[in-house]
């Protein structure tokens, strides 16, 4: 892989690590300040607070990634199992924010929670599959 490429993607992926941890810590705080109390507010709290900080931990992986092969002009190799470990992180933060979507339904209402547990489900059946495809492809199968 090239240098350039090896940018984009550590770029791409700590883009998308910081926007959606930025997106969990809001709901965080937004169910931090609500009034109501009950044990599914509290277990959706803990949800997005999960994904939030997967979120961080692969945001500061892929910064450092990329800084590091910006500052060596090569691709670091002998780091290529924290980068796989921040990607598999990144993954399960995807499905944990997913997982907090669909908690957050049932506050509202029963119909608004079965509503957005399935739209969660579905896309990440979606989710799982691409990434599935993907590494079917890089494995050159």
């Amino acid at each position: 892989m090239t240098v350039e490429n090896y940018l984009q993607e550590t770029g791409a992926l700590a883009t998308l690590a910081g926007i959606l941890g930025g997106f969990a810590f809001a709901a965080v705080v937004q169910f931090l300040s609500s009034e109501n109390k009950s044990r599914l507010v509290t277990a959706t709290i803990v949800t997005f607070s999960a994904s939030t900080v997967m979120f961080l931990y692969a945001l500061v992986v892929f910064v450092l990634l990329f800084a590091t092969t910006a500052e060596l002009n090569s691709v670091p190799t002998d780091l290529d199992p924290i980068g796989t470990a921040a990607l598999l992180v990144l993954i399960g933060a995807v499905l944990v924010f997913l997982g907090g979507i669909a908690l957050s339904g049932w506050i509202r209402s029963k119909a608004a929670g079965v509503a957005t547990t399935a739209f969660a489900l579905f896309t990440s059946c979606l989710i799982l599959f691409v990434f599935y495809s993907a590494a079917i492809i890089a494995a050159g199968g």
